[in-house]
């Protein structure tokens, strides 16, 4: 696991300047950001671990679990934009709260003006890649529900003296399948 401890808000503070850093802490199961809503604070793990979910509707996909010395939500903060997943804490977990002014003034102080732009277009190519990663799922989920409304309907349609009939015409369709998921599994 990688860690943004460059990132960690309590590195940069003067000590000769007073400032308080607001820290939270939410217990295992708790819901810290929901996908959709607005997003003003980024967050530093200082301690804990949290899971990454993005939903589409029914479906809802991890594309990531993160820990200690890793920062989330600044996706928001940086594209001015809703939150793109919903982050839920894993174990208890504590972390900094990063404020949108701090984050914006860390990205405007970049003296390369090329770096601070490839900044929002990383940002964007995550959230893009994190829709494709959610379309992905969906669509295998509907597979999924479709092979298994085939088998329902296989289970409760056959006429008993069919079975054996159906059960020699289905078996070759059977392998056909397996063998291309195999064929896909070997690409990955």
């Amino acid at each position: 696991m990688k860690s943004y401890s460059d990132l960690d808000p309590r590195n940069s503070m003067q000590p000769h300047l007073p400032r308080v850093l607001n820290r939270d802490v939410y217990y295992k199961g708790s819901t810290i950001i929901e996908q959709g809503s607005g997003g003003h604070r980024a967050f530093y793990i200082e301690k804990g671990e949290v899971e990454i979910l993005v939903r589409d509707g029914h479906h809802s996909v991890r594309v990531g679990i993160l820990g200690a010395g890793e920062i989330f939500g600044e996706m928001a903060l940086i594209e001015h934009d809703c939150r793109s997943a919903t982050v839920r804490a894993l174990t208890d977990t504590t972390v900094t709260v990063i404020s949108a002014h701090e984050l914006e003034d860390r990205i405007s102080n970049i003296e390369d003006k090329a770096v601070a732009a490839l900044i929002h277009v990383f940002i964007g190519r995550l959230r893009t890649a994190n829709e494709g990663q959610l379309s992905h799922y969906k669509n295998f989920a509907e597979f999924q529900d479709r092979v298994a409304g085939l088998v329902d309907k296989a289970a409760r349609g056959v006429d008993q003296g069919q079975r054996q009939k159906f059960r020699a015409e289905v078996t070759p369709l059977l392998q056909q399948l397996d063998d291309l998921l195999d064929s896909y599994g070997r690409q990955e």
